[in-house]
């Protein structure tokens, strides 16, 4: 009975001696860097928006025409910023592309349909602005839509900047498509 005792004191005093007191006076990061678990825990991943996003419009028009818009977010496209915090940490920032995919009917048969992105702007600004823009608005402008054309105003940015890039979507009776760059201040609003 004795052996067991002192069998079970020996144990639990080398259980008590290995209690970390070498970590006691390290700091948190040095214990991370030594496990290697730092980097898991000074990188943060952020999406905008963090949900999903799905807006739909459906407007009838007393001309005659019709149109159906449903815009929202694509969620394995995005474009990427990464940024250094206060306590070294990496936060990458990751923007949701978009898209619309729009019907237009005129007096109830299809004169349109497609899908309004980046790619359908492609000519009207250079390839380095449209691989850091993504999609910031698609809507009616009735006040510029007339008895032959619907227009369709759409806004691209450059997130984490002041640059947008606005531009004209013209769709006549017959299903025609312009486009045009709206000139507003520039580089900023």
């Amino acid at each position: 009975m004795k052996k067991l005792i002192l069998s079970i004191l020996l144990l639990s005093i080398i259980f008590i001696s290995c209690d970390g007191r070498g970590r006691r006076y390290k700091s948190n990061v040095e214990v991370l860097h030594e496990s290697n678990l730092l980097k898991s825990f000074s990188t943060q991943t952020k999406f905008f928006p963090n949900e999903s996003v799905e807006i739909i419009t459906d407007t009838i028009f007393n001309n005659g025409f019709h149109v159906k818009l449903k815009y929202n977010a694509l969620e394995n496209d995005f474009i990427s910023k990464t940024i250094q915090s206060n306590n070294d940490a990496l936060i990458h920032n990751n923007y949701k592309n978009f898209e619309a995919i729009i019907l237009v009917l005129k007096d109830e048969k299809i004169i349109s349909k497609g899908i309004i992105n980046k790619t359908l702007f492609q000519n009207h600004e250079t390839p380095s602005f449209w691989k850091n823009a993504i999609m910031q608005y698609v809507w009616i402008n009735y006040e510029t839509s007339t008895d032959t054309h619907i227009i369709l105003n759409t806004s691209f940015h450059i997130p984490e900047t002041d640059i947008f890039k606005d531009f004209s979507i013209s769709i006549d009776t017959f299903g025609n498509i312009e486009i045009s760059k709206i000139n507003l201040i520039e580089s900023a609003i």
